[in-house]
């Protein structure tokens, strides 16, 4: 189920078709898929980074021992799930692609590389 969940919002954000060399689309909608799908992935990493914030947050100190170990076996299937999503979304064969056409690129074209900053893309989380 979660690795369905990754594929959906792949299709949505529009990168399931990365790398597959379709004729008629050009280097430049190539290019935008590509970002999308490292858009993508980046969102789903940066997910991650909550996970365990969340697990806490869901265990209030006020509830009887056989309720807290409920919802904390609730909140570690629900972070079992965002780490099936990422690990699906990063293994795809479309990833790869991605991921091996950048370092091509870098390896390439070393110079010139600005170091990515969040504060320069605020809508960064925007998946459209």
């Amino acid at each position: 189920m979660a690795s369905n969940q990754a594929q959906l919002q792949m299709k949505k954000a529009g990168a399931g078709t990365v790398g597959r060399g379709k004729e008629g689309t050009t280097d430049e909608e190539q290019l935008e898929l590509s970002m999308k799908q490292l858009n993508l992935l980046h969102v789903k990493c940066r997910e991650l980074r909550t996970t365990l914030q969340h697990m806490l947050d869901t265990m209030p100190s006020s509830v009887s021992s056989d309720e807290m170990y409920a919802r904390f076996l609730k909140s570690i299937g629900v972070a079992g799930g965002q780490i099936k999503d990422f690990s699906a979304l990063y293994n795809s064969e479309e990833s790869k692609k991605v991921l091996n056409q950048a370092k091509r690129s870098r390896d390439a074209n070393p110079m010139g590389i600005k170091p990515w900053r969040a504060k320069d893309h605020p809508n960064w989380l925007d998946l459209d």
